[in-house]
């Protein structure tokens, strides 16, 4: 009885470390993604988290000036357009406008929340993206794109494309 139990304690002990040791290899993109899904309680894959988070720095950049413009929002729409077309293959129309919706939706939450997800979103980015060139183009692209939706390239968007530059490291 007291080798079973012992067994049984090793074996709550192994469970235990087993779960830690999956969670510490998790990426710090799935971590953050199964965070989000908490709050948001929203279907999104990794791969559609991780295109909404290489996007991230331009939604910063389409806010920084403290107005959503009408350009920057018809941005917004049409990248959110273009995701669906990404990722709904085999959708039929009706599925297909949900999940447009679905990402229209989780862009103008975090345009609302930019404050409450700005660093996890970046530190998250930064790692994520330290070792892909391309990636790295594509974030800084984007916020060029969506800082000169309106009217060119303002002051405080060229400033605060200079500070996520630096923050996520991203080569000119």
């Amino acid at each position: 009885m007291l080798i079973a139990h012992e067994i049984n304690k090793s074996f709550i002990t192994f469970n235990h470390h087993s779960e830690l040791l999956a969670d510490l290899m998790k990426t710090q993109a799935e971590l953050l993604l199964e965070e989000y899904k908490k709050v948001r309680n929203i279907d999104l894959s990794l791969d559609q988290f991780t295109y909404i988070l290489n996007l991230y720095p331009s939604l910063i950049v389409c806010m920084c000036d403290g107005v959503l413009d009408k350009e920057e929002w018809d941005g917004v729409l049409r990248l959110a357009k273009g995701l669906a077309l990404e990722y709904g293959d085999g959708l039929n129309d009706e599925e297909m406008e949900r999940l447009e919706q679905s990402f229209r939706t989780e862009f103008r939450y975090l345009l609302d929340n930019i404050e409450k997800w700005q660093k996890k979103f970046l530190n998250t980015l930064r790692n994520n993206i330290q070792d892909s060139r391309s990636d790295k183009e594509f974030v800084m692209e984007s916020m060029y794109l969506f800082a000169n939706a309106a009217d060119g390239i303002s002051e405080v968007e060229q400033e605060t494309i200079q500070m996520l530059t630096e923050r996520l490291a991203l080569e000119h």
